[in-house]
């Protein structure tokens, strides 16, 4: 096994928490190695620049055999409550998604690339709510974290300047705030036909506040509005840690990136501290990085894995698991959508993928027959172009398809709404005894389940979503997409949760581990709940910001 030059920080990820780690702790003069298991993108090569685009996934990155590897696997599946079974997800022209009496476990395409899921994100930019992080000392329900709003809200503004978010600071749904760096998008032509129907029952349907720049900035053009964000943006206008963070690290001399780096374990020394990775290169030759300290930040379900493939006889049971809560209160995505007609042209493909939301349920509503945050919103996602369009919603074959297309290409939409799960304990990431991957590293096991308020809450979501279809005077629903039968996770958080006590939880306020001082955890995996169906990507940045100015802190007092 080959060495490498020690370096004072070894970052495992180079996503939405690495990505800001590393440039952060560049800037304080630390040497920085940053290790992505996929390749570098460069913007105008992405899918949405070629001829057959609307055939190409957005980037994942990685060599066609590992692709061919289980890269997780899944607990049984629940099976799905008949008292919700008016939520199934369903099409008009395709009938039931899933016509068994079992739960579908989730797609999980996990994007490997430099700048992580940042690459093919939409853009979404939200602060949590002060209620967010404080669910427990309001309303009795999950757990507090470990810091508030008011700790994170100069990270927040620090963090929107640098990338230059775009939104309104008319939200009377957010805590009062300064002027966004750049002024909010205009809605849609799609999202202002729908608003009619958010406007008649009283909800506010707003400018999303998004990394997408309405304006030229630091050398990178605004939105062309092509309706791509979803596939990575070759315009570089969507502020993806490639463009933005990234760069700006490696330009210091000090930060090195390196692509196609698969780390296997996380290495300790006999004192139990952490003292660098194993990891295997794109020749898949296994390497040794040393290092003084390690920041992971590989995600919800590769950092819980990592940490428990690290096994060793200091930490029999994974590193940092002295509590044994890694892995544990692994949180989804509650989602509902409805397909829509409308009668007439609304231009669906033209626009930001999601360039509107409903903040009016946020934060918790007595009323309500569950507790959590829901946001509504609007958006095209599969339907941009006209063979997906074709692909999902056109019925029947020759003259009845084409009839159909000439007639509606561009006049569905999607209205969604997003919720928080609840942390429990039994939704958890584990270790497959018997599965590996391509570079024989043992998978993730997945198991997560519903609970009768996550069954609530996507009633109300489908009920207030039909609502405001119909208010809207949509033609038609075409198709429902739900939670209840198909598993979503795009949002995902909780497995190395953040709290004061070291017996329930895994790392503190600062995402250092309780057990290993020289271990930081910086991902949506240190959340500790999912503050109210926001978007994670800006509190991920705000926490790698506040965590790196506590690095350098007790570094200079010698502590770490």
């Amino acid at each position: 096994m080959s060495k490498e030059k020690e370096v004072d920080v070894c970052i495992i990820g180079s996503g939405a928490g690495g990505a800001v780690v590393a440039y952060a702790l560049g800037r304080a003069g630390f040497s920085v190695a940053v290790l992505e298991a996929g390749p570098r993108f460069d913007p105008i090569r992405y899918h949405m620049n070629k001829k057959e685009w609307e055939k190409n996934p957005y980037p994942f990155g990685g060599p066609p055999e590992e692709k061919a590897k289980n890269l997780y696997t899944y607990g049984i599946p629940e099976k799905l409550n008949p008292s919700y079974e008016y939520l199934r997800s369903k099409s008009k022209i395709r009938g039931f998604y899933n016509n068994t009496d079992r739960r579908k476990p989730p797609s999980i395409q996990r994007v490997k690339g430099v700048g992580g899921t940042t690459l093919h994100y939409q853009g979404e930019a939200h602060r949590f709510s002060a209620y967010g992080f404080k669910p427990k000392s309001l309303y009795g329900v999950a757990e507090d974290w470990p810091l508030g709003y008011e700790d994170l809200e100069p990270y927040y503004e620090e963090v929107e300047t640098f990338l230059g978010v775009s939104g309104t600071n008319q939200n009377p749904f957010k805590p009062p705030r300064g002027p966004f760096p750049h002024p909010p998008h205009e809605l849609s032509c799609a999202s202002k036909r729908v608003k009619v129907g958010f406007d008649k029952l009283g909800l506010h349907l707003l400018p999303n506040s998004l990394n997408i720049l309405s304006r030229p900035y630091d050398g990178r053009p605004a939105c062309n509005y092509c309706n791509g964000c979803y596939y990575g943006c070759m315009m570089r206008a969507k502020g993806s840690m490639d463009v933005t963070f990234l760069p700006k690290a490696e330009a210091m001399g000090n930060v090195e990136i390196k692509p196609n780096s698969v780390v296997r374990e996380i290495t300790v020394n006999k004192h139990g501290r952490v003292n660098g990775v194993i990891y295997f290169d794109s020749k898949k030759v296994e390497k040794r990085q040393k290092a003084k300290m390690v920041v992971l930040s590989a995600g919800a379900l590769e950092s819980p894995r990592l940490l428990l493939n690290s096994r060793s006889s200091l930490f029999p049971d994974g590193l940092a698991n002295t509590s044994g809560m890694v892995g544990k209160f692994f949180m989804e995505t509650i989602v509902y959508a409805v397909t829509v007609l409308f009668t007439e042209q609304i231009h669906s493909y033209k626009g930001l993928q999601i360039d509107s939301r409903a903040w009016d349920y946020n934060e918790p509503r007595k009323e309500n027959s569950f507790f959590g945050g829901v946001v509504f919103g609007v958006s095209a996602l599969d339907l941009l172009g006209p063979l997906r369009y074709a692909k999902s919603l056109a019925p029947g074959w020759g003259s009845e398809h084409k009839d159909f297309m000439r007639k509606y290409f561009g006049h569905a939409i999607n209205i969604f709404a997003i919720g928080e799960q609840l942390p429990q304990e039994n939704n958890t990431i584990s270790i497959d005894p018997e599965v590996k991957d391509y570079y024989g590293i043992p998978v993730a096991k997945v198991t997560t389940k519903l609970s009768k308020n996550d069954l609530e809450m996507l009633s109300f979501m489908s009920k207030k979503c039909k609502e405001i279809a119909k208010a809207a005077g949509a033609e038609e629903i075409v198709r429902e997409f739900s939670s209840y039968d198909l598993s979503m996770i795009s949002h995902m958080g909780g497995t190395c949760r953040m709290g004061i006590n070291p017996n329930k939880s895994v790392v503190n306020s600062y995402c250092q581990s309780h057990d290993i001082k020289n271990l930081f955890i910086i991902d949506s995996s240190c959340f500790v709940t999912q503050g109210g169906g926001d978007s994670p990507s800006l509190t991920i940045h705000a926490i790698a910001l506040r965590a790196s100015d506590y690095i350098v802190s007790e570094v200079k007092k010698g502590n770490i």
